[in-house]
């Protein structure tokens, strides 16, 4: 027997995502805390995100992957608001409308991402076991998301979109999500999907009652 996805509505035709451009939490690397007085949803925009930033909106202007039947979307979190804001200002010649929402936020581990490892191994001992028995896609940390907490945002979202075609500027591993979800791909326990580069633009086309994926563009620093 073969499980399937929800089914997202026909109206919906193409999809365009895009990572955030770097921000401060990659630039510094993995763990939340070496930013421990920064919340993690006020990382802003590195000089090199500015060098991406630069990059894609050329991409996706000459490509019209904007026009102004586009549904613009993005997150809280301020590394996805300032990467679409600088997209939007490449174009000084139209104004768009860009809504956000938080059913778009990246995937929050709760107590994995905001303590120290060592603490974490000392002190929540029992969690790290439930998390490795039952696998991240069911298990839901203190604080934090399971990855079908993530999954059930997205499908929502993507039931209320009324547009033919939007663009979204998100999140590396809730995008991965989206991937799974649009094309029908099988659920993985410890919620392994493809994490796009920063400023990666993808793009998903309807076939049937899912979507066709692609990887359009990549910017490239030196």
């Amino acid at each position: 027997m073969k499980f399937y996805n929800p089914i997202i509505k026909k109206t919906l035709q193409t999809i365009y995502s895009m990572r955030h451009f770097e921000s401060e939490g990659n630039a510094i690397g993995m763990d939340d805390e070496s930013l421990a007085n920064k919340a993690n949803h006020r990382f802003s925009i590195t000089k090199r995100g500015y060098m991406e930033q630069s990059l894609s909106s050329e991409y996706i202007w000459e490509n019209n992957l904007i026009n102004s039947g586009t549904g613009l979307y993005t997150t809280e979190f301020l590394r996805a608001q300032e990467s679409m804001e600088g997209i939007i200002n490449a174009n000084k010649n139209r104004k768009f409308k860009v809504i956000i929402d938080p059913r778009l936020d990246e995937w929050w581990k709760g107590i994995f991402y905001s303590i120290p490892k060592e603490i974490l191994s000392k002190k929540y001992s029992d969690e790290i076991k439930i998390k490795k028995r039952e696998g991240w896609h069911h298990y839901r940390p203190p604080q934090g998301q399971s990855g079908k907490d993530v999954e059930i945002n997205l499908l929502s979202f993507l039931q209320d979109v009324e547009q033919r075609e939007i663009f979204i500027v998100g999140h590396g591993r809730s995008l991965g999500f989206l991937l799974r979800i649009l094309t029908n791909k099988p659920v993985n326990l410890n919620c392994k999907y493809p994490i796009p580069k920063n400023g990666e633009i993808w793009k998903f086309s309807r076939n049937g009652d899912y979507f066709n994926f692609k990887s359009l563009f990549v910017p490239q620093i030196n």
